[in-house]
């Protein structure tokens, strides 16, 4: 007897799902000639899992703590929802699957809607250079009219510009809600040419923000079609699988095998490999990553240059 024969039919049937997937994920690899990347390289503080949280609310334009809520419901509701099956590591999979899975779900229109706010704010820092070159304002009150009437897109960004005390202060606030690296250097750049004569702060923003941050555009822009295609091929591998594995679990037979240590340890192979292969897929299709500023640091140097 041959050792296929000798396998039950659910190994068999998960084994042969996992080759398939990989074998089409090795193609892709082979067909886009997957490389290494360089890692991101980031200027804030902080916890990295906790900032990029933060990252992904304020482009989602939601406070950080309602997004954490959120991803802690879904979690709650998959774990629930694995208990009925009474399958253990089901329940354990589906929070798992919660938890990280809302994240990619929304990751689309959190990049739609950053670079939405981010092309806005290009669009204000040319209304910002010519109130400077052609009205004849100064830094601060051009950003103060600006703060007055940001539009829908950069009204929660640019609120401390129309407020009153330290403008260098309000500037740090801005760059700090936005967590846009595009505003993040615009922002490091005004504080640095606030201190300089107008003329200077004018060609800065004509020769160095206004060219640098079109071209970070076009490149987000593509970034952008890339994660797209990758959350779709993605969503219709998680559809494949999911459809498979319930059609499975309906049979009480193959319930009963996968709640027992061989039928574990196959599910775990397979949910192994699958995210394997969406990892794969994630190293094919990278998406740009910026360096980031850290304006309270830029603040200090700029009042302590010395220090």
């Amino acid at each position: 007897m041959s050792l296929v024969a000798q396998l039950s039919e659910p190994v068999v049937l998960v084994a042969g799902l996992a080759l398939i997937v990989a074998c089409g994920c090795a193609g892709v690899a082979a067909i886009l000639d997957v490389s290494p990347l360089p890692k991101r390289v980031t200027g804030h503080r902080g916890t990295p899992l906790l900032e990029h949280e933060k990252d992904v609310a304020a482009a989602l334009g939601w406070p950080w703590r309602r997004w954490i809520a959120l991803r802690a419901g879904v979690t709650i509701a998959g774990v629930a929802v694995g208990i009925t099956t009474q399958i253990w590591l089901l329940s354990l999979l589906l929070g798992a699957i919660g938890f990280f899975g809302v994240r990619f779900l929304v990751a689309g229109r959190a990049a739609r809607r950053r670079l939405g706010m981010e092309r806005a704010f290009l669009v204000q820092l040319r209304v910002l250079r010519d109130r400077m070159a052609i009205g004849n304002q100064s830094l601060d009150s051009a950003l103060q009219e600006i703060g007055r009437n940001p539009g829908r897109e950069l009204a929660y960004v640019l609120a401390p510009w129309a407020e009153g005390g330290s403008v260098t202060g309000n500037i740090v606030s801005s760059g700090v809600r936005s967590r846009s690296a595009l505003v993040e250097h615009s922002c490091a750049v005004l504080i640095w040419a606030r201190t300089r004569s107008l003329d200077g702060l004018i060609s800065a923003i004509d020769d160095v923000l206004l060219p640098v941050g079109e071209a970070q555009l076009e490149v987000e822009e593509e970034s952008l079609v890339t994660l797209t295609q990758q959350r779709a091929v993605t969503f219709a591998m998680s559809g494949l699988m999911t459809v498979m594995f319930v059609s499975l679990v309906r049979v009480a037979s193959f319930r009963a095998y996968y709640d027992t240590i061989p039928g574990t340890v196959v599910l775990l192979v397979a949910v192994g490999m699958f995210f394997a292969l969406i990892a794969l897929l994630g190293r094919i299709a990278r998406t740009a990553r910026w360096t980031r500023w850290d304006l309270r640091q830029v603040q200090e140097q700029e009042i302590h240059p010395h220090g």
